[in-house]
């Protein structure tokens, strides 16, 4: 599977918040299906939380539409979804997005109402500054 444009930049801008990466990709066997999520990762929280445990899909949004790149993503968010469910396992599913996308296309209200009414995690990374900015939990 060919790796997203700005799958390292996620996995560094990860690293640097502390995360870190135990799979890259992570493979999911489900339904019959081999599912590769781009990246997990899990971090120590407070000693009485434990650990927090995440999948990242990583999206560039650079093809010719927008529209048609976000019905790729939000499909394959929903099959990963439903086979971290299905397996029972306990990671928080995120959508990596570039900053510009999330504060242009994301932002229209069509895009925006489904992301919230999907119940859709973003994590919002900046490609010049190679970090996360912001992250929506859903």
């Amino acid at each position: 599977m060919a790796r997203d444009l700005f799958h390292e930049l996620v996995r560094e801008a990860l690293e640097a918040d502390g995360w870190i990466i135990t799979h890259d990709p992570f493979v999911l066997k489900s339904g019959g299906l081999r599912l590769e999520v781009d990246l997990a990762a899990e971090q120590m929280l407070a000693a009485e939380l434990g650990h927090e445990k995440i999948v990242v899909e990583i999206k560039s949004f650079i093809g010719k539409s927008k529209l048609n790149d976000f019905y790729e993503a939000k499909g394959q968010y929903d099959v990963y979804r439903r086979g971290l469910k299905k397996e029972g396992v306990q990671r928080k599913l995120y959508l990596a997005v570039d900053v510009d996308v999330y504060e242009t296309f994301f932002q229209k209200s069509l895009i925006a109402e489904l992301l919230e009414d999907e119940l859709i995690s973003l994590l919002v990374y900046d490609i010049p500054m190679k970090r996360i900015v912001q992250w929506i939990t859903r």
